[in-house]
């Protein structure tokens, strides 16, 4: 295995991931009505907005865990809304009422990510995702 840059092939790949370690590592899939919104908020936008920041670990050509992140949350945030949000938006509706489904949440993440932007943390802007297929995790170190 080896960490490589992201590459547009892995998408798919990475969309994957994105869904079958949401939940606590495990998979989300079930949890949701339409669980294609978490890569939408939490994998797609790192990679379009921040593809310096995005890599993938690879077994035999094959995306099976991923790191994906921004060196300024403030300046991301800003991007995700202008250039990101629009992308996505029509087929996740702001919900309009407090969140009642693990959807509307998701949803509401989605349009809020200015709850990204944490005064404590003011003196450490970088964030990163770090997400590893089930049968990847607690395999031991990745190295030569």
């Amino acid at each position: 295995m080896i960490i490589r840059p992201y590459r547009p092939g892995d998408r798919d790949a990475v969309h994957d991931i994105c869904i079958r370690t949401a939940d606590a590592g495990q998979d989300a899939s079930g949890s949701y009505d339409d669980p294609d919104i978490l890569p939408n908020i939490f994998a797609h936008p790192y990679a379009q907005l921040e593809p310096d920041l995005a890599f993938v670990l690879d077994d035999r050509g094959r995306a099976v865990g991923y790191v994906l992140g921004t060196a300024d949350t403030a300046v991301f945030v800003r991007r995700f809304r202008a250039e990101w949000l629009p992308r996505v938006a029509d087929r996740y509706p702001e919900p309009v009422d407090e969140p009642g489904t693990p959807d509307a949440v998701m949803a509401h993440l989605l349009h809020t990510p200015e709850r990204m932007i944490l005064a404590d943390l003011a003196d450490y802007p970088a964030h990163l995702h770090i997400d590893l297929l089930p049968g990847y995790q607690r395999a031991g170190t990745v190295g030569p």
